[in-house]
This record gives structure tokens, sequence and C-alpha cells, in this order.
């Protein structure tokens, strides 16, 4: 008689095997320390654009809206098995807009709107945004994290975010950037917050792997990999603004 392996475990592998391949010390899983109180362990991961919004168009063809969307959902899922509370301000290819409103313009207000309402509801919770990014010259490449001042953790955040992102790409020499009030989400959120831009469709190399799922699947690991390694630096202090990484960031903790 065939046994059925839980979907669960199934996903723990592939991610287990990702982990591998990104060069991580152990083989396993993160989870949050204990110590961590429940009202902070709530995540909201936004996915940039969707419906009309297709956002950024890659040089394959790809759509940013898609793969935004791929990566967020691979991420809920090791953060939902690690423990997490998460909440998306979207789960498939639509705009989040009111009903009725009419013009493109009009629908990205209120899709707007609509997810700052979201993000101001969970005034505990950590907001991190999915992008990718967009330049005229092709040979920019590499992630890089996009922080504002509305909160004292936000500078920490994005480095240890960046800092995550230089393993999964060891040529990635871009540095973290201050947002101008010039994004309606980042100026009107005051708690932790983190505008991921996973990589250039301009260029041809990282739009050839964020197009790919096994990619995706790197890119949401590794960006799980700094949200846990932020939690950590919170409570030790470890990870400090010289940008030099927390010891224990790095590790991966055992998978229970």
């Amino acid at each position: 008689m065939k046994t059925k392996i839980p979907h669960t475990l199934i996903f723990l592998a592939c991610f287990i095997v990702i982990a591998a391949a990104v060069s991580f010390r152990n083989a396993s899983v993160p989870v949050i320390s204990d110590s961590i109180s429940e009202g902070n362990r709530t995540v909201i991961i936004d996915s940039g654009h969707g419906g009309a919004d297709g956002g950024c168009v890659g040089v394959n063809g790809c759509v940013e809206k898609d793969i935004n969307l791929a990566i967020a959902t691979d991420l809920q899922k090791l953060l939902e098995l690690s423990g997490f509370n998460v909440i998306m301000t979207r789960t498939e290819d639509v705009s989040i807009h009111d009903n009725g409103i009419e013009g493109l313009r009009n629908q990205k207000v209120s899709d707007m709107e609509n997810r700052l309402k979201i993000i101001q509801s969970h005034p505990d919770a950590l907001f991190i945004s999915i992008h990718q990014n967009q330049y005229t010259e092709p040979q920019y490449f590499g992630a890089q994290m996009f922080y504002t001042t509305n909160n004292p953790s936000n500078f920490k955040l994005a480095q240890t975010m960046q800092q995550c992102f230089r393993e999964l790409q060891p040529n990635n020499d871009r540095e973290i950037k201050l947002i101008d009030n010039g994004l309606y989400l980042f100026k009107n959120t005051e708690q932790p917050a983190l505008l991921i831009e996973c990589g250039f469709l301009s260029n041809a190399e990282d739009a050839a792997n964020l197009s790919d799922s096994e990619y995706q699947k790197k890119v949401a690991f590794t960006i799980f990999k700094g949200i846990t390694s932020f939690y950590k630096g919170a409570e030790s202090s470890d990870v400090q603004n010289t940008g030099e990484e927390n010891g224990e960031a790095a590790d991966i903790l055992y998978m229970q």
C-alpha cells in the first residue's frame, strides 16, 4: 500500500534543497525564537501591482506582477510553516481597488488606499513589499533594499536583508537606499517596513533568473532568512550599523 507524503513535507524538502543551493550553512528551515511575542509574529506581504497594473516588463517578456506574486506565495508558505501569522495584500492576479471604480489611475489610487488600510490595521506587524526593478541601462543588476526613517528599526531591517541577498547574489554590491516621500505606502507606514526590489528585469540575467520558479523559491527563502535574522537581531542587537552580519543570523535553525 502506498503512503501519501503530505504536501507540507514536500514543500519543506524543496526549500531545504534550495537552502543548500544558496550555500547556507545548515540545510534546514529557520524558526523564530520563542521569546518573540505573539503580537510581533505577524508579517504583511505586499505583492506589488496586480490586475491591469502589470508593473514593469522584462527584456524576456516576463511581467513584474506575476514574479512578485510567485515569490510572495512561496514566502507566505515558509513563514506560516515557521509559526508566523501572514497577511497577504493579494493572493491572485487582481487589483484590490473598490468595486465600481473606473479608469486605471483611479483604480490604482483605490488599490493603494486599500493596501494602506491593511497595513495600518496591523500596527504591530512587519511590512514587506515585493517588487522588481527596471532601468534604462541593462547592465545594472541585483536586489536592492529601500527603507524610510518612519521607524527606527527600518535601517537595520534593510541592512540585514541586503546582506542575506548578497549570499544569493555574490556579485551584488548594491547599497540600501532611503526612500523619499514619493511612495504612498511607505510614507504613511509607521511599523517596520521594507521595499524589496529583487532584481532588474531590464537585465537579461536577472530577468531569466526571476522568471524561473526555482530561483523564485531561492529569493523567497532569502527574504525568509532576512526576516528571521531581523527578529533575532532585534533581541541580541548584534546587527550593527556597519553592515556586518550577525553570525547567529546566518544560521539556519533546525526543523522539528
